[in-house]
């Protein structure tokens, strides 16, 4: 997708009420809108402190139908997903004076918006850790978990694996004693219901994959050391971001910084391919003197600092992208969010690094919007990846529009959508709603520049 301008056809008035607790950082559900057909959409909207709505959007941007959510006490949204008949809600309930915490699930009919099913997935005490759930990409399936503790170390987790209809599958119990010590993992499903459990041991140096299938009790397990002593430096791992592919293979991207310095020291990447029963590595990737002298150039920075890993994108032909951006706050109470540049790096169908880029952005929001409004919404199209952004460039505030060719790393400049979004210390856009109806058309919601106006929920077309 080569946009040259674009062209919004349509917009209507669009009732939300902002999130007002959580973790900033870290969105308990970053993605509130989903794509049923080439002109509709259905969401999951804030409209009171405790009533949420799920709604399905058409062509006319007006409600097809809602279908209100209410929450009681002390009872928190958890999940969001939708297949091609269903919508999935996923809450999370404290009852204190009961000493128990659970997870319910809520499905809805796509096409009626009707409530079909409400149950309780998963109990536990609610003096242990917060319940989990994982969905896969399709929403086809769904895990529920419960990390089992002794001495705030991780020992085993109790799971339930269920299918869109929110049948259960199966129970599962995930065994991690003989994994050393640990205090936290990661769980992702694929859509055929496999459960890929993640774990890092050895102070932070070996990562540790486990899948579990649900036609018995096999289990498989990889295992790398990623961190340790290399070149008489002293290396642990950071951060790491997990991509499940549907070929039952497991993408992890790991940075790793030096243990005397705390600095930044490299990128890993490993594919975990249970089909293939064997681990892929990609070429580590060295923050040498030379790409610090480059990413220096680009962005007046002397060392890399709050740098995360926000994603992996992997194309039909498995050229994998890695994404990286540097978040922060200013610090103290009610301080600003900062959503800077992006590190990119790219990788053929076999591993090998192409290429890497800085792509340079400087946003900025309040506290109480965090990251909702800021950071980038990616979508990647065959070999064209589109970054979407809210920013003000040359005194214009505007949704942008970057593309970039994921083979060579050729990028055009970032463009305006036209959407004249306000800038102020209101919200201005809920990045949470975007969505790609197809190649060319995407969903936004945003606040014009017009004091008086409120959220728009908008149809924007990309014209060549």
């Amino acid at each position: 997708m080569n946009p040259t301008q674009a062209q919004r056809i349509k917009s209507a008035a669009f009732t939300y009420v902002p999130e007002s607790s959580g973790d900033q950082y870290n969105q308990r559900i970053p993605k509130k809108a989903f794509t049923v057909s080439p002109t509709d959409f259905v969401i999951l909207s804030r409209k009171s402190d405790n009533t949420y709505a799920v709604e399905r959007y058409g062509a006319d941007l007006k409600a097809a139908w809602s279908t209100p959510v209410k929450l009681f006490g002390q009872e928190t949204v958890e999940a969001f997903s939708q297949n091609k008949e269903t919508a999935l809600l996923i809450t999370h309930r404290v009852q204190a004076d009961q000493g128990s915490q659970a997870l319910y699930g809520r499905l809805f009919d796509v096409s009626t918006g009707k409530e079909l099913k409400q149950t309780k997935l998963l109990e536990a005490p609610s003096r242990s850790r917060r319940l989990a759930v994982a969905t896969s990409a399709d929403g086809s399936k769904l895990v529920t978990y419960h990390s089992i503790t002794q001495n705030e170390e991780l020992r085993s987790i109790r799971a339930a694996v269920y299918d869109a209809s929110l049948a259960k599958i199966k129970d599962r119990s995930y065994d991690l004693a003989g994994a050393g010590p640990q205090v936290s993992a990661q769980v992702q499903i694929d859509n055929h219901g496999n459960q890929f459990v993640s774990v890092l041991t050895s102070n932070s140096m070996r990562l540790s994959v486990r899948r579990y299938n649900n036609r018995d009790n096999e289990i498989k397990v990889m295992e790398v050391m990623l961190g340790g002593v290399f070149d008489s430096t002293k290396v642990y791992v950071m951060d790491t971001h997990f991509k499940l592919h549907q070929d039952s293979s497991l993408y992890a991207a790991v940075l790793v910084a030096e243990e005397k310095t705390g600095d930044y020291y490299s990128l890993k990447m490993v594919r975990f391919d249970y089909a293939a029963g064997k681990m892929r590595f990609a070429d580590e990737f060295r923050f040498t003197p030379d790409f610090m002298a480059q990413v220096t150039k680009s962005t007046n920075a002397k060392r890399l600092e709050d740098i995360y890993l926000s994603d992996i994108l992997i194309s039909n032909e498995g050229q994998t992208l890695v994404i990286t951006e540097k978040k922060y706050t200013d610090g103290g109470e009610n301080s600003d969010y900062h959503a800077k540049e992006l590190l990119l790096f790219a990788y053929d169908e076999y591993l090998h690094p192409t290429w890497n880029s800085v792509i340079l952005k400087n946003q900025l929001a309040p506290a109480s919007e965090g990251f909702a409004g800021i950071s980038y919404s990616a979508h990647l199209v065959g070999n064209r990846l589109q970054l979407l952004t809210l920013e003000t460039l040359k005194g214009k505030t505007d949704l942008y529009t970057r593309s970039i060719h994921l083979l060579t790393g050729a990028s055009e400049a970032p463009k305006a959508v036209g959407l004249n979004v306000a800038n102020d210390k209101q919200v201005a856009f809920v990045k949470d709603f975007t969505t790609w109806l197809d190649e060319r058309t995407i969903t936004a919601v945003n606040r014009p520049s017009k004091a008086s106006a409120g959220l728009r929920l908008s149809r924007i077309t990309f014209k060549n």
